[in-house]
């Protein structure tokens, strides 16, 4: 399969899941446009700093430590977006080095990733998360982590949280129960591959009926509840995880046979 063929597969199943794989000269945020490099993020502090204090109204905070929890959970969702749903399908999965990924940052959060150059293989769980993780957002963590005052764990229940709303937006639309499970095991070979997401949440089956529904438990939170809205996200650690669980079982008895 070319790259795509795999892009065109993802977004024939989740329609949000997208990807370009080039962008125009006079896009590119030093002439003044939107994509930005994710070398430049990670490796120019000034930069990384910059970009994350623009994007403290959107958030809704004069925190710059919470809009920096934010956007590092909207960043590895979005770049890590394409290489797990493609993992998540067993399609070839494409490569995430940063200095061939940029992502598109015309909204306070991430909205876009190009990948411009990625190469694709067929990583298992241990060497795709050398790739997605080590390679690219553990650096990223790093250069959050260094600029701002928020914890290192809170950074990375983040990053395990997105990368578990990507293998749980696909389980979602899957054609049958087989392809389903068979998505559910991807993705609990990712996360254990990743030493990094120990302690930090483990995924969830919850059954009424002929229904189920498939859940992400974090042990920390992303620190949403600090920004104008005041909202805690549904799997919030700080919820009561008996509210949680019967707002889940009312989802199930409500949702569409």
């Amino acid at each position: 399969m070319t790259l795509d063929e795999v892009l065109a597969e993802i977004n024939g199943r989740v329609s949000y899941l997208r990807a370009v794989t080039s962008v125009a000269t006079d896009e590119w945020s030093s002439a003044g446009g939107a994509w930005w490099s994710c070398a430049k993020l990670i490796d120019d502090r000034a930069v990384l700093s910059a970009v994350i204090e623009r994007t403290k109204d959107g958030f809704g905070t004069d925190d710059v430590g919470v809009a920096a929890s934010l956007f590092t959970q909207a960043y590895a969702f979005r770049v890590t977006s394409i290489s797990l749903a493609a993992h998540a399908l067993g399609l070839p999965v494409p490569a995430i080095v940063p200095d061939q990924t940029a992502v598109r940052l015309d909204k306070p959060r991430p909205s876009a990733v190009a990948l411009l150059d990625a190469p694709l293989g067929r990583p298992d769980a241990s060497l795709l998360a050398a790739g997605v993780i080590g390679a690219h957002l553990a650096p990223f963590v790093a250069a959050v982590h260094d600029a701002f005052r928020v914890g290192e764990r809170l950074l990375w229940g983040n990053v395990a949280a997105s990368c578990a709303v990507v293998y749980r937006a696909v389980e979602g639309e899957a054609g049958d129960p087989n392809e389903a499970a068979a998505v559910r095991a991807r993705a609990a070979a990712f996360v254990a591959a990743e030493p990094r997401f120990a302690g930090l949440g483990e995924f969830s089956t919850l059954d009424r009926g002929d229904a189920h529904s498939w859940h992400w438990d974090r042990t920390n939170c992303c620190l949403w509840y600090q920004t104008a809205s005041g909202s805690y996200c549904d799997n919030c650690s700080l919820r009561d995880a008996d509210e949680v669980r019967e707002e889940r079982l009312r989802a199930l008895t409500e949702a569409p046979s």
